[in-house]
């Protein structure tokens, strides 16, 4: 009986053993785990906060380029009349249209000058007459007699370093004259350079002039077709929006009853009296203004 009891006591010694092992160190456990709770809702508020403070300092970082677009586009007094004309500039010079000198060819006045003081012209031998005749100073004119359409890239660099307000355009008859070259080359050839000068040169103005019409009998002894004259000036006045440049025909007034050009404003059959410069250079100023 005794060893029945003994064998029953075991597991409440046992017990009591917990019991006492738990009171002995229940406090310690609990407060291990109090402080594991702690230490857990200190970790979440500071990553609360960490991540408020980031969401702040992200808005402040992203209000910043805006802070800095209105610092920097501040404008001092008058600088918005300038940038509107600086940009109405650039508009016009992108603009293409088509124009045309009109009236009786006659000797007058050259009353013009002011209009192309800050003008380059570049071409053939008719070009060379406007410093020639001295009606612009010869700085302002790049030509000669075999200027052709795929040399006028050669002297994009010497344009540029003027600066001008203005480049007047006028060549293709020496092109024509090769009699191997079709007018599409040579339209190509000058869109080139009306490129290039574009490029470099955004807000100048670009004007294209009709290449002059050439006699009935010169046309007999060269390769120089009028029709080709006719279809080449065609073919820049129809792109000239294209193109962002200002055509103008100067070549009509001259020609005569046949389409040609008149006798008596000429003296070789394909170039141009000095007499009647005047008129020309008058009449572009007059119809660009």
């Amino acid at each position: 009986m005794e060893s029945n009891n003994s064998n029953n006591d075991k597991p409440r010694i046992s017990l009591n053993r917990k019991m006492r092992m738990w009171n002995r160190y229940r406090n310690y456990i609990i407060g291990l785990a109090v402080i594991v709770v702690v230490v857990a809702v200190f970790a979440i508020v500071l990553k609360s906060c960490s991540s408020k403070k980031d969401t702040k300092d992200n808005k402040e970082t992203t209000a910043l380029p805006a802070v800095t677009q209105e610092e920097t586009t501040a404008k001092e007094p008058g600088s918005e009349a300038v940038t509107t004309e600086a940009a109405q500039t650039t508009q016009a010079a992108a603009a293409g249209r088509s124009l045309s000198i009109s009236g009786e060819p006659d000797t007058q006045d050259y009353t013009s000058s002011e209009q192309y003081s800050k003008s380059v012209f570049i071409g053939d031998f008719v070009i060379s007459g406007v410093s020639g005749f001295g009606f612009v100073s010869e700085s302002q004119v790049i030509s000669s007699n075999s200027m052709t359409s795929d040399k006028l890239t050669n002297h994009t660099d010497e344009i540029v370093a003027q600066s001008p307000d203005s480049v007047y355009i006028m060549v293709g008859i020496n092109d024509l004259n090769y009699g191997s070259r079709p007018v599409d080359n040579i339209y190509e050839y000058e869109k080139e350079f009306i490129e290039e000068l574009k490029g470099r040169m955004p807000t100048t103005n670009i004007y294209v002039l009709s290449v002059l019409p050439i006699t009935k009998r010169f046309e007999s002894s060269s390769k120089v077709k009028q029709t080709n004259i006719d279809a080449l000036n065609t073919m820049f006045s129809e792109n000239a929006a294209s193109l962002g440049i200002t055509y103008i025909d100067v070549a009509t007034p001259y020609k005569d009853g046949t389409g040609y050009f008149g006798a008596s404003y000429t003296d070789s059959g394909y170039n141009l009296k000095s007499g009647y410069y005047a008129f020309m250079l008058n009449g572009i100023a007059g119809v660009i203004k």
